[in-house]
């Protein structure tokens, strides 16, 4: 009978050995699971957060894209590109951006590739760019197809360029020590030439028009030349002379020719007249192609200027400038 107890008590105690394993086995592998479930949940929340940041970072990037700010620290940097066009702006136009603030401005790119430089006016002294005539609100500057480092307004350049060609060529005149000179235009016209390419392009854009519609367009414009005095001027004369500097005409080879025969050789002071005629296309302000860029970025961004820089050109290249000196 004792024997059966303890053999019953033995069972009793392992029954509780066991049922302790059991629940320790249970308990640490719960705390396990428990532990992966909150390990798993901290790195879904951590991905959550990251997932955030790089979204507001893509869209802060965008937007940086979209409005494209140019700040001090870029603009002053040694290796800036500056676009060869600049418009003068209101800074008011891009108030309360907040990617633009602290910025002196923004940049665009045209259609056909050409970068413009949108700066604020209040930035304008500031930047050290010589704008000519002066720096204006709403006015477009292009750099100086010469050369020099300065930007010229759009709407008056071909006046503007006329001027310092017209100037240039008088203190040659005086340098050389001339008693006189005169400069004369002589400009060839086309009549109705509006009228024809108008006709033109509507027989293009219709297809309703004939051939020979076209035709008597063309045969309708006449060619005819008008001729204007530019500038007349007097000087006391001297055979002291000094070669001038020269910008627009520094390669043209008839006004290099006139200073060498007044400047050098032999035959120095010797020459007592000279009259030259100049084509204006071997001083051309703009050339064709970069003229139908600048009017083809200013209609995508919506600016006019009041002239058309393609019709201007056109007209320089139909002009003919009458330079003559005596001594």
């Amino acid at each position: 009978m004792g024997g059966i107890r303890s053999k019953l008590g033995n069972v009793a105690d392992k029954a509780k050995e066991l049922g302790e394993s059991v629940a320790e086995v249970a308990a640490e592998a719960g705390c396990t699971v428990a532990g992966k479930v909150a390990a798993a949940g901290g790195t879904v929340a951590e991905r959550a957060k990251e997932g955030a940041r790089l979204a507001a970072d893509a869209q802060l990037e965008a937007r940086r894209r979209k409005y494209a700010p140019v700040f001090p620290d870029e603009f002053w940097s040694p290796d800036y590109d500056l676009p060869n066009m600049v418009i003068i702006e209101d800074e008011d136009k891009r108030k309360g951006i907040d990617v633009c603030e602290g910025a002196i401005g923004w940049l665009t790119k045209a259609s056909n590739g050409m970068e413009i430089f949108h700066l604020y006016h209040a930035f304008a002294e500031e930047s050290g760019l010589a704008f000519h005539p002066f720096a204006q609100m709403g006015a477009v500057y292009v750099r100086d197809p010469s050369g020099l480092d300065r930007f010229l307004d759009l709407e008056s350049l071909y006046q503007e360029i006329q001027k310092e060609k017209m100037s240039e060529l008088q203190h040659v005149a005086y340098c050389l020590g001339a008693k006189y000179c005169k400069l004369e235009m002589r400009e060839t016209q086309v009549s109705d030439s509006k009228q024809a390419r108008q006709i033109k392009a509507s027989v293009k854009k219709t297809a309703v028009a004939s051939e020979s519609e076209g035709i008597s367009a063309d045969r309708s414009e006449q060619v005819s030349e008008d001729r204007y005095m530019l500038f007349e001027r007097h000087f006391s004369g001297s055979d002291e002379v000094r070669r001038p500097p020269l910008n627009w005409y520094r390669n043209d080879k008839e006004i290099n020719g006139l200073i060498e025969m007044r400047c050098s050789g032999a035959s120095k002071n010797a020459i007592q007249d000279y009259v030259v005629n100049i084509d204006c296309r071997s001083s051309a302000t703009l050339a064709q192609t970069r003229a139908s860029e600048i009017d083809s970025a200013l209609r995508g961004l919506k600016v006019s200027i009041g002239t058309s820089l393609q019709e201007e050109c056109y007209r320089e290249s139909q002009q003919t400038m009458v330079f003559t000196v005596l001594f």
